[in-house]
């Protein structure tokens, strides 16, 4: 892996390899979270994704793809802690696979489509092609409503905005309803020319590449120097001095949702993330997990239980489905399993698979590029690098005591329980 910079918070990372057959190309716009443009700055994903003024139309934009050999254009919005990103992917056939004329160099033709599409929006009189911008807001509306739909979703989302104290980290990455219907195209242009000129832009190009080529292309998109700082990624609050529980009804569910949320705030540069990770895997965030096997398995409390450790935020969250009847029973059990842990009782066999497991994951990451792409992005926002051999032997060292030890320093925080309206 190969960092360039191009301009004042330009980044541009090589990433050569010939293990696949595709050409990838990854942009990132990264800005310090705002509560009041996260549904702004998702609607660019929207509107900048099937549209541009060389491609007006969603249908332009789909048979420019097809003409890049079937190539497929991807945006995203992402959050990571106190950031928010927009990024902007393009997978297609690698060049060096391609037959290509003197007038048809696929690479060339790759950067330019994705400077037409991030560069050189549809843009009329000052503001965004309203018939594109209504459309897509409401797309995004639609997407966000959604979330109340799928109800391990929603009780997240409600246990998200009982936990955290930061309000942008309260909403989902998309924003809310409210403050997408709020959004005018007129505004939306502000939201985009402030992220094209202030945003720092990493662009990650993975593939059988050749630095030089690449980095000339690269150079001919309209980059200039940016002066802000994105301070550390990673989100930590304090404890809360008060515990917080919230019941729902809802008339249109048979079932209940059980979530909690725990503290487990370590420094981000701490060594022990590794143990949090097995800590994670062997509470409920695998198969062989002591959630997933005694309250689901055994005893048969749970359809569906795992847990999630979040490092970005320091937050631990359990999610469970299952009847409105187990709820009560589910959740003390839940709480008697994360006892037996900080007390170490689980075997070195258990804890051997689940290292085990762990490493398998992480090693079948390494034959996907966008795995592999998602990872460099990580790493220039950490400013964080570890080899792959390392991160293995961090995993390996864990020990029954490094878990039961940093069990301890787990603390609930917050609970949401969605049961149907019937319920008692």
């Amino acid at each position: 892996m190969k960092k360039i910079m191009i301009k004042k918070g330009v980044n541009l990372v090589l990433m050569p390899t010939t293990q696949f057959k595709t050409l990838n190309i990854a942009v990132d716009f990264c800005a310090p979270i705002d509560v009041t443009d996260l549904s702004s700055r998702a609607l660019l994903t929207y509107v900048t994704a099937v549209s541009s003024q060389k491609y007006p139309t969603q249908q332009a934009v789909a048979k420019k793809t097809i003409e890049l050999y079937g190539a497929q254009f991807q945006t995203d919005v992402i959050r990571f802690g106190q950031t928010h990103h927009v990024r902007y992917n393009l997978q297609l056939p690698a060049p060096t696979y391609v037959a290509n004329s003197e007038n048809n160099n696929l690479m060339s033709m790759a950067f330019q489509f994705m400077e037409d599409m991030i560069f050189d929006p549809l843009i009329l009189d000052e503001h965004f092609d309203t018939a594109v911008f209504n459309q897509e807001r409401q797309s995004l509306i639609n997407e966000i409503t959604s979330i109340n739909e799928d109800k391990k979703r929603y009780a997240l989302s409600k246990l998200r905005a009982i936990t955290y104290e930061n309000r942008a980290l309260q909403l989902p990455a998309l924003g809310s309803v409210e403050y997408a219907k709020k959004i005018t195209s007129s505004g939306l242009l502000k939201t985009y020319t402030n992220m094209i000129n202030n945003d720092n832009i990493n662009i990650v190009v993975f593939g059988d590449i050749s630095g030089n080529e690449v980095e000339e292309l690269v150079k001919r998109w309209p980059l200039t120097n940016r002066d802000s700082t994105v301070e550390t990624p990673f989100y930590r609050q304090k404890k809360r001095t008060q515990f917080e529980h919230v019941v729902e009804k809802q008339s249109d569910i048979n079932q209940a949702v059980l979530t909690l949320s725990y503290q487990l705030s370590l420094k981000p540069n701490d060594p022990r993330r590794f143990t949090a990770i097995v800590f994670n895997a062997l509470y409920g965030g695998s198969p062989l997990s002591k959630l997933f096997m005694n309250v689901r398995e055994k005893a048969s409390l749970a359809y569906s239980i795992y847990s999630r450790w979040q490092h970005d935020t320091g937050m631990l969250s359990v999610i469970a489905g299952l009847s409105v009847d187990d709820v009560e029973r589910a959740d003390k059990m839940i709480q008697e399993e994360l006892k037996k842990i900080q007390l170490g009782q689980f075997d070195q066999s258990t804890l051997s698979a689940i290292k085990t497991s762990i490493i398998n994951d992480y090693l079948s990451q390494q034959d996907s590029p966008s795995s592999e792409m998602s990872l460099a992005f990580l790493r220039i926002l950490t400013q964080r690098t570890i080899s792959i051999q390392e991160w293995v032997n961090a995993v390996e060292n864990v020990s029954i005591e490094d878990v039961a030890d940093l069990a301890k320093e787990v603390t609930l925080q917050a609970k949401f329980t969605l049961i149907p309206e019937t319920s008692k």
